[in-house]
């Protein structure tokens, strides 16, 4: 990386990108593929060779930058001070972990429910409209963790049944929070196309490793998915929770922080680094 500035006003970086954590995710599809579908350790392969490329792309023949405004042209006097050493700033001057922002941990909870308040609502009507109940999805989704729901027929799925529902709504509610905060951690990491990402992409790896898994986890279980409308409320999840978090203020990351401010402990003397940022 060049260490002259780029212009007086600014330096280069190296270019933000997603191919390492690509290249990593296609290499977990192929060990994965291993052991449940040949067409998961394909996709994986296809996945980690397109990491691959992009980032051999990205560092030849020339390492791609981009240019960083310097928040101040001249460089602070050192004030001598005794006591505590002051940690640097987050400035353009010094290397920085990416992101330096990220959403908010609460926007990745709130879209998470929202999206699978909305997901619960596309399937419910999928099963109404499809089997004339409205617990047959609910029931469906129970059978992962209740025993003898995966042998029931499509008669006994569409009846009402108390702990089909209770188990079926903690799943969901588990599931859409985790992935939800999974979502709020990994955007910022996407440089482009971000919706793209949670409403497809994410979406179509899910679905395809349920598909390969599902024959060795639960196979009678499978039977009774129907895979485009499974495919879809998997979509619809994804664009109401990424849209949220997406639209959700960036905060500034405490990477620059000490860690005593992290958790809370005043220390008296020392400049409040937080607070500046």
């Amino acid at each position: 990386m060049s260490t002259q500035p780029h212009d007086e006003h600014g330096i280069e970086l190296p270019q933000p990108t997603s191919a390492p954590m690509f290249t990593a995710f296609g290499f977990t599809l192929m060990a994965a593929g291993l052991v449940t579908n040949w067409v998961v350790a394909a996709v994986g392969f296809i996945t980690m060779m397109c990491g691959i490329v992009i980032w051999f792309r990205n560092s030849n023949p020339d390492s791609r930058e981009m240019p960083a405004p310097a928040t101040d042209r001249h460089p602070t006097p050192v004030v001598p001070k005794e006591g505590g050493v002051d940690h640097l700033l987050s400035d353009a001057g010094h290397r920085a972990r990416i992101p330096m922002e990220i959403h908010p941990y609460s926007a990745g909870i709130i879209g998470g429910i929202l999206g699978g308040a909305v997901m619960s609502g596309f399937a419910v009507v999928w099963g109404l409209i499809s089997h004339g109940s409205l617990w047959y999805t609910v029931n469906l989704l129970a059978g992962a963790m209740l025993s003898g729901y995966a042998d029931m027929t499509t008669e006994a799925l569409c009846a009402f049944r108390t702990e089909g529902l209770i188990v079926g709504i903690l799943i969901q509610v588990v599931m859409s929070i985790g992935v939800g905060l999974l979502y709020g951690v990994t955007l910022p990491l996407i440089p482009r196309m971000r919706l793209f990402f949670s409403a497809i992409l994410v979406p179509l790896m899910w679905s395809g490793l349920t598909w390969a898994s599902i024959s060795i986890v639960n196979p009678a279980l499978g039977d009774h998915i129907e895979w485009i409308w499974f495919i879809a409320s998997q979509v619809v999840y994804g664009v109401v929770t990424g849209w949220w978090i997406i639209r959700s203020e960036k905060i500034g990351t405490m990477q620059n922080w000490h860690y005593l401010e992290r958790i809370g402990v005043e220390t008296p003397g020392a400049r409040e680094m937080g607070a500046d940022e």
